[in-house]
């Protein structure tokens, strides 16, 4: 029993001190990465844009720099039903957000690349409850993306 709970402290103790640090805090930001963005255009679906730059603004380095990257994204958001009943009422829908991304640096092309993500899910007979929870799969695969870019965008540099 006495050296059960030694082992258990040691681990405790152990565990503590592993120096754990979140991949995007912002010290880690700037020491490791000399990224900072001047421009994000976009294009497609507004809302989606939209919450992306600010995702990724909010990700990155904040300084203008003349060197800074400007990036142009094109995104698109479809909505299909994916099964029917059979008197053709929905049964499962599929929300697709595909996002085609082009970096320039100084006027030149770094890279070029699309981010897709897709989910699906079973109608609801509550429209309401329907609709907040499609606006909540928006959020959600919106954030999945905007990491993915943020790690797409690092390892330009």
């Amino acid at each position: 029993m006495n050296l059960k709970k030694i082992i258990t402290t040691l681990s405790f103790l152990i565990l503590l001190s592993c120096g754990y640090e979140s991949i995007y805090s912002n010290k880690q930001i700037n020491n490791n990465y000399n990224l900072s963005i001047n421009t994000i255009n976009y294009t497609g679906n507004n809302k989606v844009s939209h919450i992306l730059k600010n995702k990724i603004k909010k990700n990155l380095n904040n300084e203008k720099k003349s060197t800074g990257l400007n990036l142009n994204l094109n995104s698109r958001l479809e909505k299909v039903v994916t099964s029917k009943d059979k008197k053709g009422n929905p049964i499962r829908y599929s929300i697709e957000i595909i996002i085609n991304l082009e970096v320039f640096e100084s006027g030149i092309s770094k890279g070029k690349t699309n981010f897709e993500e897709k989910f699906e899910y079973n109608n609801k007979s509550n429209k309401f409850d329907l609709k907040q929870y499609e606006e909540n799969i928006k959020d959600n695969l919106i954030a999945r993306l905007s990491d993915e870019i943020i790690r797409y965008l690092y390892s330009l540099k």
